[in-house]
């Protein structure tokens, strides 16, 4: 997560490497950049456009938080060097441009065994995070799990896979219940605690307007009028978020 990534918000795709072999929905492809950087990448044609404008928002939301999330890019990715590519399921990466997250160097998945060396507060702010973008793809337990946290070379956390963000069939009582970091919710009881929290990401949502300018106008408009045919659309997943301006929804934590 050192690495530096030039200015521009969008990439070039040069070489298709491999297909991860992680993710339980979408398997991003490993692929190198034209800035000799490389990222996992999911396209439209397998993940949506709904999924890219989820990693997308929420690794947004998530950086404004200072949460240890990869920065990510807007990739365009040849026509000729999918044809060309002999690697199974490459097709995944057609419809447009794709979403591009840094490749996170000599990392491994978090194990249960390790939840405890992670630092309390950061384990308090990824529940949170979790709790408020309606993400429930953070399991784990001794019986293992989809956690979708990495240790990297130098034993900090990295943050990832978003897609299934905004998600409003999980309910906090199913995200709690399963959440790798489910114990920290004890330590948001405290009303004080609970107020510097909602302060904190109601700063963020008045950012709304700049979250949303990093999305393509091609992941969200599907024509020349510019209707959000999304699900959910962009209004609605403000108001997902705008939710935590009330305290007593913070008694589902």
């Amino acid at each position: 997560m050192s690495k530096q990534l030039r200015n521009s918000s969008k990439v070039t795709a040069v070489e298709i490497i491999r297909q991860a072999t992680q993710g339980y929905s979408v398997r991003p492809f490993l692929v190198r950049a034209d800035d000799q950087q490389t990222y996992f990448v999911k396209g439209v044609e397998r993940a949506g456009r709904s999924a890219l404008i989820s990693e997308a928002i929420s690794a947004e939301i998530g950086k404004l938080l200072e949460l240890p999330i990869p920065p990510w890019r807007v990739m365009d990715i040849p026509t000729e060097l999918i044809e060309f590519s002999m690697l199974e399921n490459v097709e995944d990466l057609r419809g447009g441009p794709a979403f591009a997250s840094l490749q996170v160097p000599n990392s491994a998945d978090l194990l249960i065994s390790s939840v405890n060396n992670i630092p309390p507060d950061l384990r308090r702010l990824v529940l949170i995070f979790d709790w408020w973008i309606q993400n429930g793809d953070r399991a784990l337990s001794e019986m293992g799990g989809n956690v979708n946290l990495l240790i990297d070379g130098n034993g900090q956390l990295a943050v990832i896979d978003h897609n299934g963000a905004f998600d409003s069939s999980a309910t906090p009582r199913e995200l709690l219940q399963h959440h790798v970091f489910r114990d920290s919710a004890a330590e948001l009881r405290d009303m004080v605690t609970r107020l510097e929290y909602q302060k904190k990401l109601e700063l963020v949502l008045k950012k709304w307007s700049r979250i949303t300018s990093a999305l393509p106008e091609d992941w969200v408009y599907r024509d020349d009028h510019h209707v959000d045919l999304t699900n959910p659309t962009l209004p609605e997943r403000f108001a997902v978020l705008r939710r935590i301006t009330d305290i007593t929804v913070w008694g589902e934590l």
